[in-house]
């Protein structure tokens, strides 16, 4: 790739870049601007540590330069872990789904869903389900299927409510008695949470639970279902938390995740996912989009631990990501730790940009990174 030499106006941005002018350091968009690209790149080489995916999905089918590509999800097989499947969003037009070899299964155009999540053995009006539902800016509320064992995707209607203005993120939380919650952001800060009931004639309806703020744009979110602690991502800020089994409970922020006190994240803070490794125990990885790198953080201290990037080996590396998506459990001999699923921000093939798409990552490779000494 091909980037311009225009030394003053890099110096200049790169300035911006480090400025505290908001108290927050921020980066102008890569897809608009050549220059900042490389500035992205100059912050990335900063972070030492680095692995390679493993394999990618194929391009979305929208244009080459449209961001479209934004969240993965992934329904783990629990009969035969090798079929385990990833959904993934395109914001422009549906959800995909891959084999974990990344050729795509399936398309449903439901319009411009932007962020999606999975709860398998849910229990909703006394029905065990497997739910995937994504934030729909279409309508301004969920698309909600139901998935069979052979991975095909069912809708269930809802009604045509505007649940929140300018819908934007999105994950799910399920509860100790398997009950599942959807859980919203908009823009302005705003953040729903929602729970399903089914009808005789199986139609969905959703009722509010209750609401929150974070003071700027959110987006990135993911529910802890052992803890009930739901991680809010603020995209020039950093991530906060609040205790979904608590009703008093009032949003904190994680200190560690800070994009102005610690070096290792640039905004914005993107997608979020937890890989557990017990009970209590895991990790929180975070995508720090403006230098194209992913952060961990311990869930049991909330320190952060490490940031690594993904760069070029049999597929391209990647870069911008919005979401990403891990599952802890074992998916075949190449998986044995499951994996880590990133969405790209700029898709080559060799010289030639395609379509934006999402990279299958090994968290074995995530977890050498996380055990080594430095």
């Amino acid at each position: 790739m091909k980037f311009s030499t225009n030394l003053t106006l890099i110096t200049s941005l790169a300035a911006l870049v480090m400025s505290c002018e908001t108290s927050q350091k921020k980066y102008k968009d890569p897809r608009d601007h050549d220059s900042a690209m490389k500035v992205a790149y100059e912050m990335q080489s900063k972070i030492p540590h680095s692995i390679k995916a493993d394999a990618e999905t194929v391009p979305v089918n929208s244009p080459v330069d449209a961001d479209a590509a934004d969240d993965p999800a992934i329904w783990y097989n629990a009969v035969s872990p090798e079929q385990s499947i990833i959904i993934g969003t395109d914001k422009k037009q549906g959800l995909y789904t891959y084999n974990l070899k990344g050729e795509q299964l399936d398309f449903i155009a439901v319009g411009k869903v932007n962020n999606v999540d999975v709860r398998q053995q849910s229990v909703v009006s006394g029905d065990t389900l497997t739910i995937i539902a994504a934030s729909n800016r279409t309508h301004h509320n969920v698309s909600i299927f139901t998935m069979d064992s052979l991975g095909k995707l069912e809708a269930i209607k809802l009604p045509q409510e505007i649940l929140l203005d300018d819908s934007y993120g999105f994950c799910m939380y399920q509860d100790t008695a398997s009950a599942p919650y959807f859980i919203m952001n908009s823009k302005d800060g705003t953040i729903k949470q929602f729970e399903l009931t089914l009808k005789e004639d199986k139609s969905g309806e959703l009722s509010l639970v209750r609401d929150f703020k974070v003071p700027s744009q959110p987006e990135g979110m993911v529910a802890d279902d052992v803890t009930g602690i739901l991680y809010v991502g603020e995209e020039a800020k950093g991530i906060w938390k609040v205790d979904l089994t608590d009703a008093s409970s009032q949003m904190q922020f994680i200190a560690a995740t800070s994009v102005e006190n610690n070096e290792a994240l640039v905004a914005d803070i993107e997608g979020i996912a937890i890989y557990k490794t017990g009970e209590k125990t895991g990790y929180l990885v975070a995508s720090s989009q403006g230098n194209f790198t992913y952060a961990l953080f311990s869930l049991e201290t909330e320190e952060y631990l490490k940031s690594f990037k993904i760069v070029d080996g049999v597929v391209d590396g990647v870069e911008e990501t919005d979401g990403l998506e891990v599952c802890n459990m074992p998916m075949g001999d190449q998986y044995k730790k499951g994996i880590l699923v990133v969405q790209d921000g700029f898709n080559y093939d060799g010289d030639s940009l395609k379509a934006q798409n999402f990279k299958i990552i090994s968290w074995e490779k995530v977890q050498n990174i996380i055990d080594q000494a430095i």
